[in-house]
Formats: C-alpha cells, structure tokens, sequence
C-alpha cells in the first residue's frame, strides 16, 4: 500500500458561529486571497481505550470527502509542528500496516478502535505572498463530533486553521506573523490541542510528555539524568517503528539506544535503588542481543563482500562470493525472524511499560536529591577510571584472543562513559563534550578492532568447511589481512585514546 507523508506547521483559533472572517487580504506579505472551496469531511478516529496515542500527541483517522481523503497518522515534531503520513482509504475497518507499525511501540499489546466520529463543513482560502506563490491556507471550520468512548456525547463548535504551504513549513517567522496579525484583527489563537481533545473532553489524557524540571548545577543530580533517559527512551520508541518499517540502518540504531540506555543505567545506578536497575538492565541486555545477532550478521556480511571484492581475481578460488551471500541472507533471515517476534511479544511491551513507568516515577535514592555537579562529576569520573583500570588490563592481556577480549572490555567501558558524560552536559559545559568526544573516539576506534577480530572468527569457520575447500586459501588470506587491521587498530587506539583514559569532570 503506497504511503506519503509531509510536514505540518498549523495555528488553530477559536471563533463563534456568527463571527465574520478577519481580513485576510490586509495580512501583510498577503496579496492575493483565493476562491474559497467548500467540502463535507467525515473522520473517525483511532486509539486504544486508554487513548495511548492521545497522550503522546499522536493522531490516528480516517476521513472521507475533501482532496485528501484517506488514513492520516499525525506525529508530533515539534511545537506547531507534526509529520503526516497518509495512505489510501482502503477498508474502513482495517487499519494500513504500516500505520499500524508506526505506533505499535505505543499501543503495544492493546486494541486500537474507534473512539471518536467528526464531521466537519471546511471552507478554505488559499493566501499568496507578492510573487504569487501559495504561501498558506486559511481554513474555517464548522464540527460536529460524538465520542464513541463510555461518556458518549455529542458537540458543536467553530475553529480556524492557519497552516503555512509545504513549501514555508521551515518559515517559523511566517507562521508566528500571519498568527499575530490575525490575533490583531481578532482571531483568538485556540487553546484546543485538537478537534479530538475538545471532542473527548474529560476522557482526554494527561500528556505522557510532560514538562520536565530544567536542570541546575546545585539542583537535584536526578534530573539532568531523568531528562536525557526521557529522550533516550522517546527515541528508543521511534526506532522500534523503523524496524518494523524495515528501514536501512534502523536495526543497528534502535540497538544503539538500547546501549545507551543501559549505560546511563549502569553509570548512574547509584541515584536509583538497585532492584529495578537490575530488572531493566536485564532485560535491555537481552533485546540488545536478539538485535546483536542481527546487526552483527549485517556488518560482517558487507565486511566479507568489500574484502572479498578487494582481493585480486587470481586470489578467490572458488565461487566464494555466491556461497557467502547464501550463507549471510539465510542467517540475517532467521535473526530478522527472531527480532520481529521479540518486537511483538508481550515481554518486549512489558519492557516498554516498565522503561516508561521507571522514569516517569523513578526509585531514586537519597543521593538523587544531592547537587547535581558534585554527583554527576563524581559518577562520570568513576566511570573514566574503569575505563583506565580497563585499559591497564588490556595492555598487560597476552597476545590472541585474551588480549582481543581485553580490548573489546576496552571499549564497553569508553561507549559507557561517552554516555554518563552526554547526560550532563547541561551541567558539565564543554569539559563533558569533550570528555564524550574522546570517550567517542575510543568507542570507534575499538570497534573497528572489534569487527575485525569477529570477521576472523568467521573466517575460520568459512575456511574450514568442507562446501568450500577449494576456497580455503582465500579465507586464509582475508583472515591474515583481518589480523593486520586488528593489529594496526590496537595501536591506533594506544596513540589516540590518551585523552580519554585522562579527562575528568570538576566537582
């Protein structure tokens, strides 16, 4: 089912039944005002029956008449600002997949039905700017709206839309000058965050992302670290529809925020009682894995296919190419597979729940109520000298796989300070940029290193099955080149990963 989507910036206002419309063609940077158009609109709306969606300012519909008849899923951007996504009306009692993907991480194990039915009379004028180009549409409303929740009721109201062209959404100055000019000429900006909420009104829900405390050097240590892993988590729930969506890279980032996540868990588990630390911890860890097995199926495969196709011809015997691409798509199917029914379970939702839950009313300790840059600093710090306690172990590791090992600990620690720091930055200034930057710069480092020493664990197996004898050598040979670039990364890492290991934050 084709899917389009675009950009909304919009400002509603309140009018009566009987109030004229302001001038329009006296806005400035207004020069034309077009024929009006007039069209009978039928929406019904779609949430769960705790309006999981409403909460997080997600819209749901499908609406029948005017020239964009069809499914609408509204998600938020920013303040005045959402991305649509529009499908076809196809049947009316079956929601498109892929809208449905979009908000699974929300709605999770729970219904999703009908909750609301509008009709709407819509005159629209299109506005233009001097050089004739379309700069926004000014729509009058008249809405007639039945919740279909347990307090069933009926509604009647007026409302004005000002949404600028997809061509001026990134102009916030053109939408905050048609508002004030229109506030001027008697428009009232509506406090309505949409014809739903006014339709469900005291059903409609507290918003799930509400406004946090701003964070202050001798305010609570809690709250810098409460606001990043609310960010971590928002994020963690957009990537989940990307997955589903199949995007390019979206695996590999949704297991990113995982990592993240369980960093600022683990480097500030002493803010927060050790129970429930551990629960999310465990549970993170394990989704990170069912996700691990794909991404890392999906490095290795472009690993091997860049080394192969780098090799002279002479050098590849046998059909190496054919075999590694069966071998990779039949193992990146099966860990897909697994991924998707983690991604449905009701383990995967509880976990949602509980992340969610976790910061909206955390287990904090006294220490959370301690002043944040003497606290942060001090955790940040810890987590610098596990890194260095990580790093003098890796340098004393023998040569082989204990040292490989020694070198990936290595790197768990840098990527677990590189978050700590990015927490606190609002706190930290540029001393915690930088202390993340290097901490950045290991990470990297050290995955590259990581990567190779798995494609030479691949390598061996490839080299020694027996399908492939024939081939033997040439993995012989990328094995031999993968360890030079575990060698030359180690050392890379020994010259520039100093900074790091040194870096401390101020108390």
């Amino acid at each position: 089912m084709a899917t389009s989507s675009n950009v909304e910036a919009e400002q509603k206002f309140d009018a009566e039944a009987n109030t004229p419309l302001p001038a329009l063609d006296l806005i400035d940077g207004i020069a034309r005002v077009g024929e009006p158009t007039s069209h009978s609109l039928e929406a019904i709306y779609f949430d769960t029956s705790h309006l999981a969606l409403a909460a997080r300012g997600i819209t749901l519909r499908r609406r029948t008449g005017g020239p964009d008849a069809g499914w609408h899923l509204k998600l938020p951007q920013s303040a005045g600002r959402r991305t649509e996504i529009h499908a076809p009306l196809g049947n009316a009692d079956t929601i498109p997949v892929e809208l449905m993907d979009r908000v699974l991480a929300y709605t999770r194990s729970h219904a999703v039905a009908a909750v609301a039915a509008l009709n709407t009379e819509r005159t629209s004028y299109a506005l233009y700017g001097h050089d004739d180009r379309r700069v926004a549409d000014f729509v009058d409303d008249h809405v007639r709206a039945k919740s279909m929740l347990r307090d069933s009721r009926e509604l009647e109201w007026r409302e004005w839309e000002l949404e600028l062209s997809p061509n001026e959404v990134d102009d916030q100055t053109l939408l905050k000058t048609l508002t004030r000019q229109l506030s001027d000429a008697g428009a009232r900006p509506s406090e309505r965050t949409s014809k739903l909420a006014t339709a469900l009104g005291d059903s409609w829900p507290a918003s799930a992302q509400k406004a946090r405390e701003v964070p202050s050097r001798n305010g609570p240590a809690l709250i810098p670290v409460l606001n990043y892993l609310n960010q971590l988590v928002a994020d963690l729930l957009l990537q989940d529809s990307h997955v589903r969506l199949s995007r390019d890279d979206a695996v590999h980032q949704m297991r990113s925020q995982i990592r993240r996540i369980r960093a600022v868990l683990h480097g500030y588990g002493a803010l927060f009682e050790q129970a429930p630390v551990n629960d999310l911890e465990r549970e993170l860890k394990s989704l990170a894995k069912t996700l691990g097995r794909y991404r890392d199926v999906e490095v290795l495969h472009e690993r091997l296919k860049s080394s192969l196709d780098e090799l002279p011809g002479k050098l590849v015997l046998g059909q190496l190419h054919n075999e590694l691409e069966e071998r990779m798509t039949l193992r990146a199917h099966t860990a897909m597979t697994a991924v998707r029914n983690r991604l449905n379970s009701p383990r995967y939702f509880r976990l949602l729940d509980d992340l969610e839950a976790f910061v909206e009313v955390p287990p904090a300790t006294s220490m959370g109520s301690e002043p944040a840059k003497k606290t942060t600093a001090k955790l940040v710090n810890k987590a610098g000298k596990r890194l260095r306690k990580r790093h003098d172990a890796a340098v004393r590791a023998a040569v082989g796989p204990q040292s490989d090992r020694a070198f990936h600990g290595v790197r768990k620690a840098a990527k677990k300070l590189r978050f700590a720091a990015a927490a606190v930055e609002g706190i930290h200034g540029k001393r915690a940029v930088k202390l993340g930057a290097a901490a950045r710069k290991v990470q990297s480092i050290l995955g590259d290193h990581q990567d190779s020493v798995m494609a030479q664990t691949e390598l061996l197996k490839l080299g020694s099955t027996a399908s492939v004898s024939n081939g033997a050598f040439t993995y012989g040979v990328l094995h031999a080149m993968e360890r030079t670039v575990a060698d030359v990364t180690q050392q890379e890492y020994l010259r520039k990963g100093k900074k790091a290991r040194k870096l401390r934050l101020k108390k």
